[in-house]
């Protein structure tokens, strides 16, 4: 199985430095092929990036203009389906990864159905866990590893880049029978809450991540304190700052959920049908 990692890129040095130093702790980064697609950053150039990833089997791609994040990812893909690689892992430059990911990657994708995230977000819901998978009902694009076939029928579909196509891409996948599998426990972790595509509404993070290096401690360490104060601030704006947004939630959530809980209770009893928990 040929790997390739795709690294999208835009300012944020801080994060790029942190991602970049787990993974070159990662148990067998050197048989994977790593693509770095630099978004037109304005904190660094192409120069500083070849310094960076040095000793690792990289390509570097920089963009002529700034597409921003769902369009970049867009042109990512298309990208992979031009190479010979069999696999592509999105690894968003703000995730800091176990030193065990890669051998993970490699060790369970072939159990799946062509789709594979290694990071447990608690943002998407659950559907099901059957003893060593967790069944989501949606993910996004950072931690996900997908294969060359279903990226392809995915395109052939969705001929354009569209806001939130990591979750046209869970239903499309989700409809063509593909489980959304992670693991129960994430191997990587969300660290950066200032992107294009992070809202000040949520934190995307994962309580199931366990840092295994010290490098792993250190950073979640500082990040911890971070994620607590952001969900603090975002529970006491819903309730006491912006009655218009609440009341606004309020109205249009119940229709939101009920589809959602509707999906969610189909796939869970089929989930339990045809793949039964192991002992």
């Amino acid at each position: 199985m040929k790997l390739m990692i795709a690294i999208p890129v835009y300012n944020r040095k801080k994060y790029l430095n942190i991602m970049l130093k787990s993974l070159k702790e990662c148990d067998h980064i050197n048989k994977t092929f790593v693509k770095v697609f630099n978004d037109c950053s304005t904190e660094f150039d192409e120069a500083y990036l070849r310094q960076i990833f040095k000793g690792l089997n990289i390509n570097i791609i920089t963009r002529s203009e700034n597409l921003r994040a769902d369009r970049n990812n867009y042109q990512i893909m298309l990208d992979f389906l031009n190479t010979d690689s069999d696999v592509l892992f999105i690894c968003d430059s703000d995730l800091l990864l176990r030193p065990d990911t890669i051998e993970y990657i490699y060790s369970n994708f072939k159990k799946t159905d062509g789709f594979l995230s290694v990071y447990n977000s608690d943002l998407h819901r659950d559907i099901y866990f059957d003893g060593k998978f967790v069944y989501k009902q949606d993910v996004g694009f950072a931690g996900m590893c997908i294969s060359k076939d279903l990226l392809k029928s995915f395109i052939l579909k969705q001929k354009e880049a569209l806001r939130s196509m990591d979750f046209k891409l869970s239903y499309f996948l989700l409809k063509k029978g593909v489980r959304l599998i992670v693991p129960k426990n994430s191997y990587v972790q969300h660290i950066g809450f200032d992107g294009q595509n992070c809202s000040s509404e949520s934190v995307d993070f994962s309580s199931s991540f366990v840092p295994l290096s010290d490098f792993n401690k250190k950073i979640i360490d500082e990040v911890v304190p971070i994620v607590l104060k952001r969900q603090s601030e975002m529970i006491k704006y819903l309730l006491f700052k912006d009655k218009y947004k609440r009341c606004g939630f309020m109205l249009h959530q119940p229709k939101k959920h009920f589809a959602q809980n509707l999906l969610f209770k189909k796939l869970r009893k089929l989930y339990f049908k045809l793949y039964p928990a192991s002992n």
